[in-house]
């Protein structure tokens, strides 16, 4: 005879699947939180910091690293050096690599290694010859540096063979302009790195640039404290007039002047968690309004021998007879009278991923808030967040009525940053015309100036694919990137508002929020210029870049690079149009300012251009490009590296080596878990996982006490077929 079920097989089966399930589901999401980080952010998760070694479980201090930033600017051209000392406080021989960011608009063309009395010039080579020279010289015992471009605005310096208790200098010089908008003149210096994400259609099984180590490596017993980054800033600024305010928005600087030269230091040591931001005001009498620097051939020779030196390498090449032009021109001022004001479809998006967190996405809501309260009655709006998913505000675009835009006020303070970076979906879902065009509203849409303003911290690692789909589905949008936080990834954020015709803006504290998004609305009201080109009187067209101008604001200047040949110099003529008007201007370069490095800022916004625009079938041919003109300009790019070798081998121990890793630096503000470098949430769901996880393990649990209470002292028999 069978026995009695006092308890049915399926209530066991049940419970036993809850607690299998749910044991599944905690497994699986602890796997994924622990794994998040590496497959989720790769190479980038490496910010600016110290450099050290592991040995025997314990943390050990290889590297203590100076950094020194000397930038000299002439005008509106800014020559910058990076040295970067390297002192090995170990007994050990050590390979070391630092990954640090620059401008994104810096043109890379010198570096050398200094050891004690010797300088090494470093020598551009295609990318993978640059490698392979680095590492035959490092198995070789020789000291050796390496200089690569990782992206468009974040390096890596990689040393090798530097001896116990030996210093290493490594020099970094590059060539910039000075940016200047609305009266202000200014220059901005990357101190620190926001970790970016890579979406999960992006991810691939490759290592890091540098893998961090693992908890294991480090012993629980043993504390240390990871010394802070500090950086040196030294700035001298010959700017040709008295200048009415001189600041530094987010560090303290010591400043002095003697007539129109001004020299400017940081106020004692400062730790590189955010981008330095140095501005300056001229007299209203003093203020450009056109300018033209000129260099006539090359600035390095063709020949990069290790005997010259990086002041005869910089020295104009007679053999190229080139004149190359830097051209800034401020478009008109013009006065749009109210009857002029054309009604707008403002798409404001706000990035809420976890690396918005902290300071960063308090700026940005706020952002939103200021920008609501500059819209007109004329005006829609609609507003957009994204992190893992992508959430509307409504459907289709609101008037901009005091009842709606309550109801986005109250949709912006529930914000909060938290999960991963699909900013393709956000991209796609801004840039999407949601205006039927049917036969009732063709004209009146037509009439309407659609602009979207991007705020986020570009913190991903899929620009190219974004940058496709800006180039797709723009059609007459116009995008407008505004940078939030104390590090923004900036370089994708430029390009990206140079793709969509419109501006960028940088907002690196909560007290400038308000003043920039005003200053910002009140400029996007209504374009100065559009429709610009450039041309010669004889109507042939100039070896000029970038060649797609983006429509030009109120006290937002022109800023165009040009290669003619010197015999063949002729005025240019800049056109456009003005409230529908056709419009020119006259160059003349009989008042052109000589400089130096203007060959090298040419070359810079060619390959900028070139590669913004690089698909599949294009990417072959553009490498090949890019990889001539670094050759040529002597410039690091995607495609050329810089390498010095001294020619001495002198490590004895060649084969024991420590390799130097690098301990990440994050940026101000950014609420991160430091001690697992981790940023908060990724794109994943394993706080998902871990819910359904625990309430299968808890409903198994609940069903099987109740069972116990229903029917007390009762034994558990399981059927038996025998």
């Amino acid at each position: 005879m069978r026995p009695l079920f006092l308890i049915s097989h399926l209530s066991i089966k049940n419970v036993c699947k809850s607690l299998c399930f749910g044991l599944l589901f905690v497994i699986y999401a602890s796997i994924t939180t622990a794994f998040a980080s590496p497959s989720g952010y790769q190479e980038d998760d490496i910010t600016q910091g110290t450099l050290e070694y592991f040995q025997q479980n314990q943390v050990i201090q290889a590297f203590a690293l100076d950094t020194q930033v000397s930038m000299d600017v002439s005008g509106l051209l800014n020559r910058v050096t990076v040295k970067q000392v390297f002192i090995n406080d170990s007994d050990q021989w050590v390979n070391g690599r630092y990954l640090f960011p620059l401008p994104e608009n810096a043109a890379v063309d010198s570096m050398q290694l200094r050891i004690g009395d010797k300088v090494i010039a470093g020598q551009i080579q295609p990318k993978k010859q640059a490698l392979q020279t680095f590492e035959n010289a490092k198995k070789q015992g020789k000291q050796a540096s390496l200089l690569q471009q990782q992206r468009r605005n974040l390096f890596t310096s990689d040393v090798a063979n530097l001896g116990p208790h030996e210093q290493l200098v490594v020099e970094i010089s590059y060539q910039q302009k000075v940016e200047y908008r609305d009266g202000l003149f200014s220059l901005r210096f990357p101190l620190a790195i926001t970790p970016r994400y890579n979406p999960q259609a992006q991810r691939t099984t490759e290592q890091p640039l540098l893998a961090m180590p693992s908890s294991a490596n480090t012993a629980t017993s043993a504390k240390h404290v990871r010394p802070a980054l500090d950086v040196k800033m030294q700035v001298n600024i010959d700017a040709g007039f008295e200048l009415t305010s001189l600041d530094s928005l987010y560090h303290p600087i010591k400043q002095s002047n003697v007539g129109n030269h001004y020299s400017v230091n940081f106020a004692g040591k400062q730790i590189a968690d955010r981008d330095f931001v140095l501005q300056w005001q001229a007299n209203v009498g003093a203020v450009p309004q056109a300018a033209t620097f000129y260099q006539t051939g090359k600035t390095h020779l063709a020949d990069n021998s290790d005997e010259r030196s990086e002041t005869a390498q910089r020295q104009p090449n007679p053999v190229d007879n080139n004149m190359y032009s830097l051209v800034m021109l401020m478009p008109p001022s013009v006065e749009v009278s109210e009857q002029h004001l054309i009604a707008r479809e403002l798409i404001l998006v706000i990035d809420t991923s976890g690396s918005m967190s902290g300071q960063s996405i308090t700026q940005a809501k706020q952002a939103l808030q200021f920008a609501l309260a500059g819209l007109r009655d004329i005006d829609s709006f609609n507003i957009i967040e994204f992190n893992s998913d992508v959430t509307m505000l409504s459907a289709t675009p609101l008037s901009a009525n005091s009842r709606n835009i309550g109801k986005a006020n109250r949709f912006i303070q529930s914000l909060d940053a938290d999960g991963g970076t699909e900013m393709r979906s956000a991209l796609q879902t801004a840039l999407v015309d949601s205006v039927q065009q049917d036969s009732d509203q063709t004209d009146a849409h037509s009439e309407m100036l659609r602009q979207v303003i991007f705020m986020t911290d570009g913190a991903v690692g899929n620009e190219h694919e974004l940058y496709q789909l800006i180039n797709d589905q723009l059609g007459d949008s116009r995008l407008f990137t505004v940078g939030i936080g104390s590090a923004p990834n900036s370089d994708f954020m430029r390009r990206a508002a140079t793709m969509g015709r419109g501006t960028f803006t940088y907002i690196g504290n909560e007290s400038e929020v308000q003043q920039k998004i005003e200053q910002l609305l009140n400029k996007i009201e209504q374009p100065v210029l559009t429709n610009i080109g450039l041309y010669y009187l004889d109507g042939s067209v100039p070896d000029y870049w970038p060649t797609t101008i983006s429509d030009l604001y109120q006290n937002e200047p022109l800023w165009v690079s040009i290669k003619s040949a010197s015999h063949q110099q002729q005025p240019i003529i800049v056109s456009g149009s003005i409230n529908g008007q056709y419009w020119q201007q006259q160059l003349d370069f009989e008042e052109n300012q000589a400089a130096k490095g203007i060959d090298l800022l040419w070359a810079n916004a060619q390959i900028t251009s070139l590669e913004l625009y690089k698909d599949n079938a294009s990417r072959d041919r553009v490498n090949k490009q890019v990889e001539a003109l670094g050759l040529l300009y002597h410039l690091v790019t995607s495609q050329t590296s810089l390498v010095a070798v001294d020619v001495t081998p002198v490590n004895p121990l060649v084969d024991n080596p420590i390799d130097v890793q690098l301990q990440p630096h994050m940026p101000h503000g950014l609420n991160a878990a430091q001690s697992s470098q981790v940023l908060p949430q990724t794109g994943t769901a394993s706080r998902l996982w871990l819910l359904i996880g625990f309430s299968l393990l808890g409903l198994g649990l609940l069903h099987y006490l109740w069972l116990r209470q229903r029917l007390p002292g009762q034994l558990l028999v399981i059927e038996s077929h025998d």
